[in-house]
């Protein structure tokens, strides 16, 4: 007998420890594995320091840095072993992966790996230079599928049945909204959010266009036009989903480019490092 095709059949969770929280990215890619029956494969990257290079210094600095790479490491066992204790709890199929060394080079491989799923939830960022934030971007750029970036904001979400929509008509918000209707057949209700003077739209795709493609999946959307009113345009969106109840926020990632949002920032910076929902992107 074949196996039943499910719209989410495998979900990669990465997390890059920190003492700071817990990871929210965790219990939210465990309950939607539950839900639909997925494989739950996790990664738990250990940051590694490396000691700087100096004729004088090196001797000193070495144990500090030693003993800053043990405590991070048994950091990352204990979340490992909260991780494979979710997933035997909730009588799922998985695994968990500890790999310890320089955030980039654990990312990358983490992401090779989760290459084959359907979804990778990674951790919320707390600004733009820490270091979740390469982790996410890794998974964004590199990995060919859709990143859920999990709130610590909210509880985790089993399903997504009301949807907002960043919706600005580029490939990327197109891409992320087809993943949410393909990865989430209980989404019923959407709000496609045009935030006006952000940028032209005389040369996208109306978002009248949209609600019609929605409601013939059986989807109930409606337009919502937001002026930004002096705010930062990342608020806007993210006060309309606490507004509104929405479960999840999606929106194509990095609209300007990565350099310019990450210096001067930007709509993906706001709320990849704030949001009040779960985020899908897609680029």
């Amino acid at each position: 007998m074949s196996a039943q095709k499910r719209p989410l059949s495998s979900v990669s969770c990465l997390i890059q420890v920190s003492e700071e929280a817990q990871s929210a990215a965790l219990p939210l890619a465990a309950g939607l594995a539950e839900a639909s029956g997925a494989y739950l494969g996790v990664t738990v990257i250990a940051p590694k320091a490396h000691v700087p290079f100096s004729l004088m210094g090196s001797s000193y600095v070495a144990p500090m840095i030693t003993d800053i790479n043990k405590r991070t490491l048994s950091v990352a066992e204990t979340v490992a072993a909260e991780a494979n204790q979710k997933i035997k709890s909730l009588g799922l199929a998985g695994h968990v992966v500890v790999d310890q060394a320089l955030v980039d080079e654990a990312a990358a491989r983490a992401v090779r790996s989760a290459r084959a799923s359907d979804l990778i939830v990674v951790d919320q960022p707390n600004a733009t230079l820490d270091l979740k934030g390469l982790v996410l971007e890794e998974a964004l750029f590199r990995s060919g599928h859709p990143v859920l970036v999990a709130s610590p904001k909210c509880k985790p979400a089993t399903s997504f049945e009301r949807i907002m929509i960043a919706w600005d008509g580029s490939q990327h918000a197109a891409r992320a909204v087809s993943d949410a209707v393909g990865l989430f057949p209980g989404i019923t209700h959407a709000d496609i959010v045009i935030v006006l003077g952000e940028k032209p739209l005389d040369k996208i795709l109306p978002g009248a266009e949209l609600a019609h493609h929605l409601a013939r999946k059986g989807i109930e959307a409606r337009i919502v036009e937001a002026q930004a009113g002096g705010q930062p345009v990342g608020r806007v969106l993210d006060q309309h989903a606490a507004n509104t109840g929405a479960d999840l926020i999606v929106m194509g990632g990095f609209g300007h480019s990565r350099l310019r949002e990450f210096l001067f920032g930007g709509v993906t910076v706001d709320l990849t490092q704030s949001a009040c929902r779960p985020l899908l992107m897609a680029y």
